[in-house]
């Protein structure tokens, strides 16, 4: 009876475990639970009527089959990363669009880079993709990440530092008028406070120290976007954490506490190495760079 693939996806994610040795590392890579994972692989050898690999409690090894198919797979791979560098590296032109993927709130930081990017290279069409989940860019999901937080360490991606950004306490005049400045740590005590929704704190140090510091009763604000928890902030909601350099966009921020308080995050250019040389991707990521050289506004 001839073999049949069924679905080419379950050769790939199979192919990821061969490399990877486990479960878990290959979810990882492919952006998927490890049950997803597991069920690929048992559809797959049931499919070929065949063990692929060996059971260990430190992970996943190939049987004398699955070598076989997995050299065949890494020719395929091997093939088509070929073709995606290929496409990549025609692409010279300075025209079409560029995709690029931050989180929610960085517009605020990166809209002179897109307004110079449109003054000097009119072709380009820039999408901005607000995504807390990280994209793929070597799926082609973007062409050019943005990423706070540790340094990116895919094996496929090139992370340059772009620059550390410090976040501290900003309220509005408003807010002051009706409930004072706050002199002290301890005076915090009897001020309200905007901040992020469980789930999503964690990733915005400010937000994290919130969750902390603050009693849950005097967070009278709580949004999934930190967008959105800059605009509370500025219509005088309640104190809450901004970048220096956004907080400095507006006049009626008053500074709290900041030689008390603040929270430096490192900053991330990441690119795919198939499309990092592109001419777009260069263009863009040469205005990135300039633009963080430029010193940092302390309001």
């Amino acid at each position: 009876m001839a073999i049949k693939f069924d679905d080419w996806q379950d050769v790939k994610v199979a192919f990821e475990v061969a490399r990877r040795g486990t479960l878990t590392a290959a979810a990882e890579v492919l952006n998927v639970h490890h049950s997803t994972v597991l069920r690929r692989i048992n559809s797959l050898e049931k499919n070929l009527d065949t063990r692929l690999f060996h059971r260990h409690a430190r992970g996943y090894k190939v049987t004398e089959i699955g070598a076989k198919l997995f050299t065949t797979a890494q020719t395929i791979d091997s093939s088509l990363e070929q073709l995606h560098n290929n496409i990549a590296a025609a692409d010279s032109t300075l025209r079409g669009s560029l995709l690029l993927t931050t989180v929610s709130g960085f517009m605020d930081v990166l809209g002179d880079v897109c307004e110079e990017l449109q003054a000097l290279h009119p072709q380009v069409q820039l999408e901005v993709i607000l995504e807390q989940k990280r994209l793929r860019l070597d799926h082609g999901q973007a062409h050019i990440a943005v990423r706070a937080g540790p340094r990116p360490d895919e094996g496929d991606y090139i992370a340059q530092h772009l620059t550390q950004l410090t976040s501290s306490l900003y309220a509005n005049k408003r807010y002051i008028n009706k409930y004072g400045t706050p002199k002290t740590l301890s005076d915090l005590q009897h001020h309200n406070f905007v901040s992020g929704v469980a789930g999503f704190n964690a990733r915005v140090p400010y937000f994290e120290w919130a969750d902390k510091h603050i009693p849950a009763q005097q967070i009278k604000l709580r949004v999934s976007e930190t967008s959105e928890a800059t605009r509370a902030i500025i219509k005088g909601l309640g104190i809450g954490g901004l970048q220096h350099g956004v907080a400095a966009q507006y006049n009626d921020l008053v500074p709290i506490l900041h030689s008390e308080l603040s929270w430096p995050t490192d900053v991330w250019l990441v690119t795919h190495h198939l499309v990092h040389r592109t001419a777009k991707v260069q263009a863009f990521a040469g205005l990135l760079k300039a633009h963080f050289n430029k010193p940092q506004t302390l309001k």
